[in-house]
């Protein structure tokens, strides 16, 4: 469908009028016009259109990279650390670069080690980049803080251990609105949302099949799934019901699915992307409007674009700001990037990046991480057979001064709500957002982000649990050598009143620490 083909007047009828997408550049011709002897070119209004990929010139080198298939994207990164699962015997390792730290790893480095089993998703909370979150087979997620300077031990004990899922965890992912609130999805056909706080379930869905993949919509009010019965589905997590669900591809393989729109409210917050496969094996991307899944048309999408015979899933990753979709493949040597249109056809395609080694998995960096002296509009991380390597996307403009064009505000990386207000059914509010010009970037960043809630480790708890029981015997062994001491002296001072001795009795209850008046009036 991106093949470069123009109408002429030799092909045409004259009075007959033909449009024709051409590849990557936008540029349409118009047969009656060519019929009368003028050429007609209409170039696609975009600042987008010629955007190129570019290999980093550093990168890490001689990794470990687990060989664990899984359903997620395979590695993870932000502005401090690069996370990716390491080939470990035992039970699931997790690996966590400083990302500013490239060269060849050593063979020892330190490992995330907490798993008992494979680790099958992970993700950075997207309000504090130190934070990581983990899921595993062993039927448990684990909350990691990693210190600033990286790892510099094995760490096993998490910040919070999450238990209620009955069978291995697929996905793990944040709310991008809301602080300490997340989403879960198992083998025990449960989609689960989590109150980290309190470090509990708060809603709970039932899902008809395995899920594929689960994503949230740009406010974090709704939850995307694609499930293995090949339907999309749409929950409402805090009503625990589905707002929506359609058939999507018609391959056996899995599908995944990404939310479009973006900061401001508008009908392409609606629309989502899915990428999927044909009965024929063959690799397809749908666009679909969820307000249409009630109607008698509810399987039918916007638009469907074939791509390819690939044998790989394709991971489709959508930029808010620019709306640009990228599409990445485990297994493909390259990245498809699309820009996103209101109209039809909805999605145009600009190019592909392509290298000559496979990726077992890629991701992309939060935008506020980009370098905007480059005119670089997104930055992602491919994870090879040993080796991470970063590529830029770039818009060519000859001048080095800021493009406010080219960089809408950016999520700032703050809690947009709490996690009660979300909880309670508030109305979802929009990332809070920041400037990406270098100049007001530090007034923004002055004014901060939304407090997250400080979580204490499970080690810490531990320690503060036994130092509180250590106190409690040493206050109770007190206590009973205090009623000892009292008991003896009661003895005694009913001795002295048998005795008549007023005087000692008064002695007494003055050593005891009685006031003169108390002992006197005891008397």
């Amino acid at each position: 469908p991106f093949a470069a083909q123009r109408c002429t007047a030799r092909s045409v009828p004259p009075r007959l009028e033909c449009t024709r997408f051409t590849r990557g550049s936008g540029f349409f011709a118009t047969a009656g016009a060519a019929a009368q002897g003028r050429r007609m070119k209409v170039v696609r209004d975009s600042n987008y259109r010629h955007v190129f990929g570019e290999v980093g010139k550093q990168r890490y080198e001689d990794l470990r990279i687990s060989s664990k298939a899984t359903e997620s994207c395979g590695i993870r990164g932000n502005s401090k650390f690069v996370c990716f699962p390491w080939e470990a015997g035992g039970g699931g390792a997790l690996a966590c670069l400083v990302s500013s730290k490239f060269g060849r790893m050593p063979r020892d480095i330190p490992l995330l080690i907490g798993h008992s089993g494979p680790v099958l998703d992970f993700e950075f909370n997207p309000f504090d980049e130190n934070l990581l979150l983990s899921c595993s087979e062993d039927l448990t997620m684990k909350l990691w803080r990693v210190p600033d300077e990286g790892l510099k031990q094995h760490m096993k004990e998490p910040l919070l251990n999450l238990e209620g899922h009955g069978k291995k965890i697929l996905f793990c992912t944040f709310n991008p609105s809301a602080s300490n609130i997340m989403a879960s999805s198992s083998f025990d056909l449960t989609t689960r949302v989590w109150n980290i706080a309190e470090q509990e379930t708060a809603f709970s869905i039932t899902m008809p099949d395995q899920v594929m993949h689960l994503k949230w919509n740009y406010p974090g009010s709704l939850l995307a799934a694609t499930c293995k019965d090949k339907k999309l589905r749409i929950i409402d997590p805090r009503a625990s019901e589905f707002a929506g669900e359609t058939k999507v591809h018609d391959g056996v393989k899995p599908s995944k699915v990404e939310w479009l729109g973006g900061s401001s409210p508008s009908d392409e917050r609606f629309k989502l992307v899915t990428t999927g496969f044909t009965a024929q094996a063959e690799r397809q991307i749908g666009i679909w409007d969820i307000r249409r899944l009630g109607d008698a048309d509810a399987g039918t999408p916007l638009t469907i674009l074939s791509l390819d015979q690939g044998t790989g899933a394709l991971y489709p990753f959508f930029d808010h700001g620019t709306q640009m979709l990228y599409v990445a493949g485990k297994g493909d040597a390259n990245v498809r990037y699309f820009e996103a249109d209101a109209a039809d056809p909805y999605m145009h395609f600009i190019n592909d990046f392509r290298t000559q080694v496979p990726q077992k998995g890629f991701d992309f960096l939060p935008k506020r991480c980009m370098d905007t002296t480059t005119h670089e509009i997104m930055r992602g991380i491919k994870l090879e057979a040993s080796a991470i390597q970063p590529i830029s996307f770039k818009v060519p403009r000859k001048s080095d001064a800021f493009q406010e064009d080219l960089y809408p505000d950016a999520p700032s990386g703050g809690a947009a709500m709490g996690a009660d207000e979300w909880l309670g059914g508030g109305e979802c509010r929009d990332r809070l957002c920041r400037p990406m010009d270098p100049e007001k970037a530090p007034a923004a960043a002055a004014a901060g982000p939304a407090t997250t809630e400080v979580f204490v480790s499970v080690k810490d708890l531990k320690k503060q649990l036994a130092d509180a029981q250590a106190r409690i015997a040493a206050l109770e062994k007190e206590n009973e050598l205090q009623k000892a001491k009292i008991a003896a002296q009661d003895k005694e001072i009913e001795a002295l009143k048998a005795g008549g001795d007023r005087r000692s009795v008064l002695l007494v209850r003055g050593a005891s620490g009685d006031p003169p008046h108390s002992a006197a009036s005891t008397l």
